[in-house]
């Protein structure tokens, strides 16, 4: 193609729309002649809009990063026809918004700083929606911060839409108050405080979104900013995620007699939501109960005071309950709590932690089982405290009631059931069908312990639910060998049908072969004869009985690899009769 042929151009076009019109014919064909014909244009036309923009768009449309924002700074500068340029204005703007790099932004880079600030206010002041009002002086104020957020804060906040639009909330917390370096009104402050707590505590909940990084360590931000500017104890606004909560704990009691009980308040709150928050997370499917110490035991390194809260997620309800009590220490920081925590969209504590707490300070009577529990998590609750008042018949009800409903879950064994000590424990129970027998089983042994009854069914009974959590209760183990020693005779017809783990049968069978021992152990499967008339295991005895008893130890040891879980669910339901008549 000749590209000195044009075609034929309007001869009533004015001198600027002429050579306009020339310059974009160019264009399609030579990129060099367009600008040539540009600058002529320019030339002669210094002042002309028309023309000045359009050069604006040959550049951009050339990618040419540095001329197109010199051309733009020149039409900012001339200050005219500004509504013309108020589209390009606002794409400038919708570009910066992103994140990703593109020609708009690149350009705006390539800008003097005094024409950027006059782009971004002029898209400041001709945005008509609130929202997007909002959200350009937030892009504002990130390339200009030392204008101040004063004006943009008090305009979110006191907008109507922000008390129903949560995207205002997350406009000015997450996106402005980092934008904060003070603020005039330490009461104002605290009302974005608020706002922030409700942002954060609500969003963690939130399963739908999961783009903010960490969004505690945001909320100490806010924090930071209000805990500054009212001279606060700078350890308690500035906590990070590796500080230790008991240490951060007991900074806070040290506040619970000052005047201002802000501090206490906004940073107890926080403290507390978060050991919430995190106890939530980790408690998964588990339940708090009552569960047992043994003096006997090396007391543990862990407990702190007269209550030891074992398992996962102890740690944190720990730490949340003891915010709790703190907030509700005084009449005055009680009804701050009250007046801050109603304002509160979500409240964690109404599902569950409640209960948990009531429990955890003893008070049975004020329980109430929420109506998310389950059937057998509700049972597992009512054994544990029907346990703890002494009510065996009752627990023993509601362990019968539970077995029925276990879960397909099998889990594994909990090692912290029983702790060293005199205080009171409580554990965080898997609901899996291992963890919860075996805490059945712990109870009905110490059950059958405290009756004090010695006979030989009550032994034979506490031998069968040893077995589930061996050897956790080898010592009990150890006193029951002293018992058929002193005794000299055992007799338990069920010995064959639940008696199956081999540590124990080894012991029996060693006792039996004592020679220095004088032990009838009358445990032979259908033995019908009288203690009186055949003692097994007498010196010198009847052989054929020795060889029945070794036989039948062989068949017992032979079914060691039985299910003991499912031989302690039979005994259970079994024996029902004998275990609510203690």
């Amino acid at each position: 193609m000749n590209y000195n042929t044009m075609p034929a151009i309007d001869a009533s076009l004015s001198d600027e729309d002429y050579i306009i019109t020339r310059a974009k014919e160019a264009q399609k064909y030579n990129i060099h002649s367009a600008k040539a014909w540009m600058l002529t244009a320019k030339t002669l036309f210094p002042s002309n809009f028309k023309i000045q923009f359009e050069a604006y768009v040959m550049e951009k449309q050339s990618g040419n990063v540095q001329e197109a924002a010199e051309c733009f700074s020149s039409l900012m500068l001339s200050r005219q026809n500004m509504p013309d340029l108020l589209p390009e204005i606002s794409a400038i703007a919708n570009a910066l918004k992103s994140t990703d790099i593109n020609f708009l932004s690149q350009m705006f880079d390539n800008i003097s700083p005094d024409i950027q600030l006059t782009i971004l206010k002029t898209s400041v002041e001709n945005s008509d929606d609130t929202m997007e009002h909002c959200r350009l002086l937030v892009l504002l104020l990130k390339k200009f911060p030392q204008l101040g957020v004063d004006s943009l804060v008090k305009t979110m906040i006191n907008s109507e839409k922000f008390f129903y639009d949560n995207r205002y909330t997350r406009l000015l917390v997450v996106e402005t108050l980092p934008l904060l370096s003070s603020l005039e009104s330490p009461r104002l402050l605290q009302r974005l405080l608020v706002k922030a707590i409700d942002f954060y505590n609500s969003y963690v909940y939130d399963e739908t979104e999961h783009d903010i990084t960490d969004p505690w360590q945001r909320l100490y931000g806010v924090l930071d900013l209000l805990g500054r500017q009212l001279g606060w104890d700078p350890f308690l606004i500035n906590y990070n995620n590796s500080l230790n909560k008991e240490t951060y704990f007991q900074k806070l009691v040290t506040l619970r007699n000052c005047e201002d009980c802000r501090q206490l308040l906004y940073c107890g709150v926080t403290l507390f939501l978060r050991s919430l928050y995190e106890q939530r997370t980790l408690k998964g499917n588990h339940i708090l109960i009552e569960a047992l110490s043994d003096p006997e035991l090396p007391p543990s390194k862990r407990r702190k005071g007269d209550v030891e809260v074992t398992g996962v997620s102890a740690h944190q309800f720990q730490a949340a309950a003891n915010c709790w009590e703190l907030l509700h220490s005084d009449d005055i920081i009680s009804r701050e709590f009250t007046k801050l925590v109603n304002q509160l969209q979500v409240k964690p504590w109404s599902e569950g932690f409640i209960d948990e707490l009531t429990l955890y300070r003893g008070q049975y009577d004020e329980m109430s089982l929420p109506p998310t529990s389950t059937a057998l998590s509700a049972c597992i609750v009512r054994v544990s405290i029907n346990y703890s008042q002494k009510k065996y018949s009752a627990c023993i009800e509601n362990i019968l009631a539970a077995l029925p409903q276990l879960p397909p879950i099998e889990g594994v064994l909990e090692s912290d059931l029983i702790v060293g000590g005199k205080h009171r424990h409580l554990h965080f129970l898997p609901m899996t069908k291992v963890a919860i027998v075996h805490y059945f089983c712990t109870l009905l042994i110490r059950i059958l312990l405290s009756t004090g009854n010695n006979s030989d069914l009550t032994i034979g009974h506490i031998l069968v639910l040893i077995q589930l959590g061996w050897p956790q209760e080898e010592g009990i183990f150890l006193q029951i060998l002293d018992i058929i020693r002193q005794k000299g005779v055992f007799h338990y017809h069920l010995f064959s049908a639940y008696i199956v783990h081999i540590d124990i049968l080894e012991e029996l069978s060693y006792i039996w072969n004592e020679n220095s021992n004088n032990i009838a152990l009358d445990i032979l499967p259908n033995s019908q004869q009288h203690l009186g008339q055949r003692r097994i295991g007498t010196r010198g005895a009847d052989k054929g009985v020795k060889e029945d008893f070794k036989q039948a130890m062989k068949a017992q040891v032979a079914r060691s690899n039985e299910s003991i879980l499912n031989l302690m669910i039979q005994f259970i339901t079994s024996e029902r009769p004998y275990l609510l008549q203690i």
